[in-house]
């Protein structure tokens, strides 16, 4: 079995950790540094260094996370952001959905300032 098909094996489907704590441990199995990552996806080194440090309120966006998952050869929905901006969006276009799991999730009783902001 070659180096690239034990890799692939290894993965799991899915990761609970978050993509600026699973990056570099990806990274490392690979044996890739944040240069190379940012060449193959063809961003600015320095900007994908700050998205994962958060320097300058700066967050990794969904389309970067999209394209590393694409060329690090990921399931679709391995960090868990993106598997939440899924549900978040099937839920935004499915007004039935969204009422069931607000009845399931008993959010009826919350009182709105209990509600998270939206940001």
């Amino acid at each position: 079995m070659s180096t690239g098909a034990r890799i692939l094996a290894s993965v799991p489907r899915q990761s609970d950790t978050p993509f600026v704590e699973e990056l570099p441990r990806l990274l490392a199995e690979r044996g890739l540094s944040q240069r190379k990552l940012a060449q193959m996806i063809d961003v600015n080194p320095s900007h994908l260094s700050r998205a994962l440090r958060g320097a300058d309120q700066t967050r990794p966006s969904l389309a970067l996370i999209r394209r590393i998952v694409h060329v690090l050869d990921l399931p679709p929905g391995y960090f868990p952001e993106l598997r939440e901006a899924a549900v978040l969006e099937r839920i935004r276009r499915d007004n039935e959905l969204r009422d069931e799991l607000y009845k399931r999730l008993n959010l009826g009783s919350i009182e709105p300032e209990q509600l998270p902001d939206k940001k």
